[in-house]
């Protein structure tokens, strides 16, 4: 059995080794009370006239894709976000016998406006609270999660295919300061970086920058002498980043809007989704994510990676 009452995989044991008010009266819609004037006459026909606006899609956090639910039809969503059902056919592969298929994404017109730089987000930062790194450790038990201990029981779970290799250099991302033998990751964990940097090089044309992976308890010791900020490597709260769960993906050099996009990006798929837990930290500037295991499920129900964070 795992911490917190699970039970490991047998691949995962094995790479271990040892150890009532009233209701305010509405006026119809098209319909004024007679005898009404002055500003009592005007806020009723304001009402009146509200009513008869179709409806679309609630005021919110901007939105450039839709998650499809069971009954939902072209013509309910071009109405609800104010656009055209042959628009929608236009920015998704539809042919008019397509089937919505519940669960799957469509792109909405607002992803123009996104690549325009137009969308205006706004996201407060994903500021650290009490009890994040104690949620990260709690997440981690109840999936049964190892934290590593040393380089060779890293080696031992790559070989069990519980960590995989992380590319130093590739088109959308790279990886600075962690050494070839921590250059792994939980296989989800690699599957997120790959789809938000895709993500991320598709709006802005660059490439993401990865500070950190999984960490040994050594090389958290080593972390922790010189940052106190640091989580510790033992104890009932030790860094998430023994798990290999976790990455960290710098904001340096980042401009105002990539940086927006991520925190609204991040802001969501924790929130909302539930995909991964999110920290942003300013001493170095970085957001710390520790990916869960169930994120390639909502990967899969993306028609791109831009649409990552959208819905």
């Amino acid at each position: 059995m795992g911490p917190g009452g699970e039970r490991r995989t047998a691949g995962e044991a094995a790479a271990r080794g040892p150890g009532g008010a009233q209701r305010p009266e509405i006026a119809r819609p098209g319909r004024v009370r007679r005898g009404a004037s002055g500003p009592q006459g005007l806020l009723l026909a304001a009402v009146a006239a509200l009513a008869l606006i179709p409806e679309v899609a609630s005021a919110g956090p901007p939105v450039w894709c839709h998650r499809i639910r069971r009954g939902d039809t072209l013509f309910a969503l071009a109405r609800r976000y104010d656009t055209s059902v042959r628009e929608l056919r236009r920015l998704n592969p539809l042919r008019r016998d397509s089937r919505l298929l519940a669960g799957r994404t469509l792109t909405l017109p607002a992803l123009v406006e996104l690549r325009r730089g137009r969308l205006g987000l706004a996201p407060e930062p994903l500021r650290a609270r009490p009890g994040d790194v104690q949620h990260e450790n709690l997440h981690a038990d109840r999936l049964g999660l190892s934290r590593m201990r040393d380089l060779r029981m890293v080696e031992r779970f790559v070989r069990a295919g519980l960590l995989v290799p992380v590319p130093e250099e590739t088109r959308t991302y790279w990886v600075a300061g962690v050494p070839a033998a921590l250059r792994v990751a939980r296989p989800w964990t690699k599957r997120f970086i790959e789809q938000l940097a895709r993500g991320f090089h598709e709006l802005f044309g660059g490439r993401l920058k990865v500070t950190s992976l999984t960490r040994t308890a050594e090389v958290q010791r080593v972390l922790r002498a010189r940052n106190i900020n640091a989580a510790p490597a033992r104890g009932r709260a030790p860094s998430a980043h023994l798990t290999g769960a976790t990455v960290d993906i710098s904001k340096s050099g980042l401009a105002g809007p990539a940086i927006a996009w991520l925190r609204h990006v991040l802001g969501r798929l924790a929130r909302e989704h539930r995909v991964l837990h999110a920290i942003e930290e300013f001493r170095e500037p970085h957001f710390h994510l520790m990916v869960f295991r169930h994120y390639p499920s909502f990967a899969r129900t993306l028609a791109s990676p831009i649409l990552i964070g959208g819905c």
